[in-house]
């Protein structure tokens, strides 16, 4: 194995009870026990990108077994044995390399060290990706930002070359590729004014002449659309919000057919309107927030925070508002039709509806709708249901199946990303993938504390950084796709402010459309009446 010593220096008002209990179950369901106090720290076996398995001789051992290779630490010092267990001996390696050069693992400086450009390095993508993402949790941005100004100005100064215009060309180009990657897929760390003083004056160090200046100014121009769009999406959620609590109104039932079907009987539109709302929700949640709601919340509280670290709105909060939202919508335009036929003609409809976004590639609303029509107080109307096309309907619920975690649904949005892979660059085809966003936090979840992140001699595990950041980066490429579809501005605001109701008005509005049946739903009803 190689050695580098580094240089010195308000749950939403429906909780959607079924679906949540599902997914719930993901962590035994995946076999995966989750670190606790007790257990042992261990570095994965993978590369740092490609999840290969690394070369015998490469790899960091658990403190339960010895490296049996010799490491070299300079020409003067002898081989010693590598032990991940605390010792002077290996705190003297600030980095672990595998025989590709690929970092495994190292202390917190040495690493941030690695990600400064200079004139005759710059790390790769993958590095600095993984690095920005993950080293929020024992640094800030603001601080790492602060030391990587530094550092550059060490550099630049270190040496009468770097002053030459093609040692500056060289290291503004390093400079430009780090604060590319940073400020386009980790934009929102530029909320503040000190961060984005600090990128222009990480950008001026070596911009000498036009060109220079004008890719930095595209730069920065990018960012500052990028949080524009932020602040206007805040704005238009406050705004949501603030309408969706002051309609008190409860939806109404009719002997007359009403609703989303009577605005629009095409589900292909629906769907697509519901792409819309789903991908501008989407796009809004940072990974920063997601990896920062990984490190500080247990399972079950994750997105249940109605507000950020900064006091903002959580976009992580309120997209998965807007599932539970969706569901109850699904049931109550159900529960609407007071005649038989009514409720059948609608509930085929909502899974037309549900298929089509399927189609899309737009998974979160499709398991909504599902999850819907799924709640107690539409699976319990039992003459209804039995005059349902129901085929249709199981080959969706299908993929809420938990068997072999999630095993259909898995292969369902896995056919959707290689159809998307291969229509990149073809305008014409669909390239949209939205992820059921529950499983994916904790998919994210589990990949976050399957692995020690900080090994007993106190390196940080970057291969365990970059696991998740692979993840991430698939985040990012799905909630970066354009929907392109017609807008219908009457269907949008249907589906976005229309009443619905909690659990208790929902179950009412079932036994005003199929009278109770059995004692236990008689008392049920006389129960819910009375309050």
């Amino acid at each position: 194995m190689k050695r580098k010593r580094a240089k010195s220096s308000n749950p939403s008002r429906l909780t959607v009870t079924p679906l949540l209990h599902t997914t719930n179950n993901l962590v035994e369901n995946n076999n995966i026990a989750l670190p606790n106090s007790t257990s042992q720290p261990m570095l994965s076996t993978q590369s740092a990108r490609g999840c290969n398995t690394l070369p015998r001789r490469s790899t960091i051992l658990s403190s339960s077994q010895s490296q049996t290779g010799m490491i070299s630490l300079t020409q003067q010092i002898g081989a010693v044995k590598l032990d991940t267990h605390k010792s002077d001996t290996f705190e003297q390696n600030d980095l672990v390399l595998d025989n590709s050069g690929n970092v495994l693992s190292g202390s917190r400086d040495a690493l941030i060290r690695r990600l400064v450009p200079t004139k005759d390095f710059c790390p790769d993508s993958s590095y600095i990706f993984s690095l920005l993402v993950n080293i929020r949790t024992f640094i800030s941005p603001h601080e790492l930002m602060q030391k990587i100004v530094q550092y550059c100005m060490f550099a630049q100064n270190a040496d009468s070359h770097n002053f030459a215009k093609e040692g500056r060309g060289r290291m503004f180009a390093h400079i430009l590729r780090l604060c590319s990657e940073w400020a386009t897929n980790i934009p929102y760390d530029f909320k503040s004014e000190y961060m984005r003083t600090r990128l222009n004056e990480l950008l001026r160090l070596c911009a000498v002449d036009k060109t220079y200046q004008q890719k930095t100014t595209d730069l920065q121009s990018s960012l500052r659309s990028a949080l524009n769009k932020l602040d206007r999406y805040e704005k238009a959620v406050s705004n949501l919000q603030k309408a969706l609590s002051e309609n008190t109104q409860l939806p109404e039932q009719s002997d007359m057919m009403n609703g989303l079907f009577q605005l629009c009987n095409d589900p292909k539109i629906i769907a697509q309107q519901l792409t819309h709302i789903e991908m501008e929700r989407f796009s809004m949640v940072g990974v920063d927030e997601i990896v920062q709601s990984l490190a500080s919340d247990p399972l079950s509280e994750i997105g249940r925070n109605q507000k950020n670290k900064e006091g903002t709105i959580s976009s992580i909060s309120f997209y998965i508002e807007w599932f539970n939202r969706l569901s109850a919508f699904s049931a109550i335009e159900v529960l609407k039709q007071t005649k038989k036929r009514h409720r059948i003609t609608v509930f085929e409809f909502m899974i037309d509806i549900a298929k089509e976004c399927c189609e899309i590639g737009n998974f979160n609303s499709m398991m909504a709708i599902v999850a819907g029509l799924s709640l107690p107080a539409v699976a319990r109307l039992k003459k209804t249901w039995s005059r349902v096309e129901k085929s249709k309907l199981e080959i969706l619920q299908h993929q809420l199946d938990p068997s072999g975690n999630f095993l259909s649904y898995r292969a369902t949005i896995k056919a959707a990303q290689w159809r998307a892979d291969g229509a990149r660059g073809c305008a014409n085809q669909q390239r949209i993938v939205i992820p059921f966003f529950v499983l994916l936090l904790k998919d994210l979840f589990l990949i976050y504390h399957g692995n020690s992140r900080i090994l007993p001699n106190g390196h940080l595990n970057f291969m365990a950084f970059s696991q998740l950041a692979e993840q991430l980066r698939d985040v990012i490429q799905w909630k970066s796709t354009s929907c392109n579809f017609e807008k219908n501005p009457q269907v949008l605001q249907y589906l976005l402010i229309t009443a619905v109701s909690g659990e208790k008005d929902s179950m009412l509005m079932s036994f005003e459309c199929e009278p109770p049946e059995s004692s236990a739903e008689r008392e049920q009803h006389k129960k819910l009446k009375t309050k």
